[in-house]
């Protein structure tokens, strides 16, 4: 009987012993499993903060690019070929532990939203500009009709759109911009928004973020994101031939999408305009495109198209800039916008990290 409660303690001792010992093996693993964790995240946090300054260095790289271009320049004309146009992203990964790649995009190719409308002081600032270039004409008449042409071009595949519905678009447009609540023939003021679940209130000035058109009456994200298939089977949306940039609005065709090449005459076909982009492209012609009216050495080009000169030139002043920093399987995206100014000042209109 001694004997059997001896084996019977001994066997709970040994029950004990071996519960213990699971127990601190499963606290050790627990332990171990959160101090790899711990680790991982430190070594991601690390990863992220460099990712971040690959971030800053390429957005400076690319000021810098454009900067230099400026300096460089003594024709003042831009084209892809230019310093900001031709950067080499692996050349530049070399540079860091990682990979990095940079774009700089010329937003001066886009039409501008904010040049539909145009206060007496911007008016009469413009034409003094413009004394003695022979551009004298009415800009809000033109940018209208500019935008008319582009919204109602056939291949850009908004069926439905009409001249009905492209009317109510630039006058609403034209109201959102304006500061006054005097309603345009088919456009919207406060009082159309304020009636809206839910309600806001029209900016009644310059659109700050391109994005912001959604809100104007008539337009929306359908209209704006839809799909354009390009020549070159290439795809694109709306919103990529649009910008928010500042007046005179004239359209840089060195760097204008196919779209709004295609616009600036009643006559241009979708044709036209993928020969225009592709006589630019070739690094022969580049130093024609000097001159805005390069398009008139265009093989076949008819002798009855005339851009208004108003419209369009060689100049840009507003880039884009998107760089992406990868390493050890992160990712980090930043995108910003800068002006350039003629006294090759610069100014960063806004920069985010994604």
């Amino acid at each position: 009987m001694f004997g059997s409660l001896l084996r019977d303690r001994s066997g709970m001792a040994l029950v004990l012993t071996l519960l213990a010992v699971s127990f601190l093996v499963a606290v050790t693993v627990r332990l171990g499993t959160s101090v790899n964790q711990q680790m991982q995240a430190a070594a991601n946090q690390s990863t992220a903060v460099r990712l971040d300054a690959m971030l800053l260095s390429g957005l400076n790289i690319a000021r810098a690019a454009v900067l230099a271009d400026q300096k460089d320049n003594e024709d003042t004309s831009d084209s892809r070929f230019d310093r900001w146009g031709t950067l080499d992203s692996a050349l530049l990964s070399e540079l860091f532990s990682g990979t990095l790649d940079i774009t700089v995009t010329d937003l001066s190719g886009r039409l501008q939203v904010n040049a539909l409308f145009w206060t007496e002081k911007e008016k009469k600032e413009w034409k003094k500009k413009q004394r003695g270039k022979n551009r004298k004409k009415d800009m809000v008449k033109l940018q209208r009709s500019l935008w008319k042409r582009f919204l109602l071009l056939e291949n850009l595949g908004l069926e439905d759109l009409d001249e009905d519905r492209v009317a109510m678009m630039l006058d609403s447009l034209v109201d959102w911009l304006d500061p006054d609540d005097e309603q345009e023939e088919n456009g919207a003021e406060k009082s159309y928004y304020s009636s809206l679940d839910p309600s806001y209130v029209p900016t009644n000035g310059p659109v700050s973020l391109i994005e912001d058109l959604v809100l104007v009456k008539g337009w929306g994200r359908k209209i704006l994101y839809s799909e354009l298939k390009n020549k070159d089977n290439t795809s694109s949306n709306l919103i990529a031939c649009l910008t928010n940039g500042e007046q005179p609005g004239m359209v840089n065709i060195n760097t204008a999408p196919v779209p709004v090449l295609q616009a600036l005459h009643d006559e241009m076909t979708e044709e036209l305009a993928a020969d225009l982009a592709a006589f630019r492209e070739d690094e022969d012609n580049k130093e024609l495109l000097e001159e805005a009216s390069w398009y008139r050495n265009v093989p076949g080009f008819p002798e009855n198209i005339t851009f208004d000169r108003s419209l369009i030139t060689t100049e840009s002043n507003l880039f884009k800039i998107t760089v992406i920093a990868a390493d050890k399987g992160l990712r980090r995206t930043g995108e910003g916008v800068i002006r350039r100014k003629e006294n090759q000042e610069q100014v960063l209109l806004y920069w985010k990290i994604q």
